[in-house]
């Protein structure tokens, strides 16, 4: 009995693998365009190419970026922070920490000189030591004379615990005090005179407790507030 001849059988696999490849493909084709209109770090892309094509694609992004969303550029120092950081690192260089206190507010660096530091007591002739550390803080100022717009010179004094004055007029002493510290400034280290002002609070600004020593001792201090500029030209 004759055997039925079988047709040749049409093997189709090759066929469907190309078509698998070429879709493959397309999605990843697809998958760039629409990453190209954002941004992404390299290694991110390497991560989500990988777990597509599970190494079967090696694809070298250059950095795909565009006007609509740059990286965000680290923010300005501001005149400010700038004056605070350079008063602060000579401070902290020089062991001062105990003697001046500095702080920062929105626009302003405050210099706390505390008691004793500048003047003796009952005193408003400023110290040799004293002078020393003004002279210091005087060339840092001027040397950021471009970010300052006024030096504050402030005088302070303390009651006695029964809220007496110490002095009989104690606006005059601290006003002397403040105005001895703005003229080693000015002729001593020749700061712009428009920028300085001084001016004499005598007991009625306490920072510490009147009805302490310790309190009365913080209270008397003489203090340099520097006002910055909010903004430079130059930025």
């Amino acid at each position: 009995m004759l055997k039925r001849r079988q047709k040749p059988s049409d093997d189709s696999s090759g066929t469907w693998m190309t078509t698998y490849s070429d879709t493959v493909t397309l999605l990843l084709c697809f998958f760039v365009l629409l990453f190209a209109s954002s941004t992404i770090n390299e290694t991110k892309w390497r991560q989500i190419v990988e777990s597509f094509t599970q190494g079967g694609y090696v694809v070298q992004p250059s950095d795909y970026e565009t006007s609509s969303e740059l990286p965000l550029e680290p923010p300005k120092e501001s005149p400010n922070d700038r004056l605070y950081s350079t008063i602060k690192d000579y401070i902290d260089n020089h062991n001062l920490s105990s003697k001046v206190f500095l702080t920062k507010g929105e626009n302003t660096v405050t210099l706390r000189f505390g008691d004793t530091i500048l003047f003796d007591p009952d005193r408003t002739v400023l110290r040799e030591d004293g002078k020393k550390i003004l002279n210091n803080i005087c060339d840092i100022l001027k040397e950021s004379i471009e970010l300052i717009e006024m030096i504050h010179i402030e005088g302070h004094t303390a009651a006695n615990p029964k809220g007496k004055p110490q002095f009989t007029n104690t606006f005059e002493f601290s006003t002397q005090r403040a105005v001895n510290v703005l003229k080693y400034a000015l002729k001593e280290k020749n700061i712009d005179v428009k920028k300085l002002s001084a001016v004499g609070y005598g007991q009625y600004h306490p920072i510490g407790d009147n009805e302490t020593a310790e309190g009365r001792s913080k209270n008397r201090r003489v203090e340099i507030v520097v006002t910055s500029y909010d903004s430079l030209e130059s930025d």
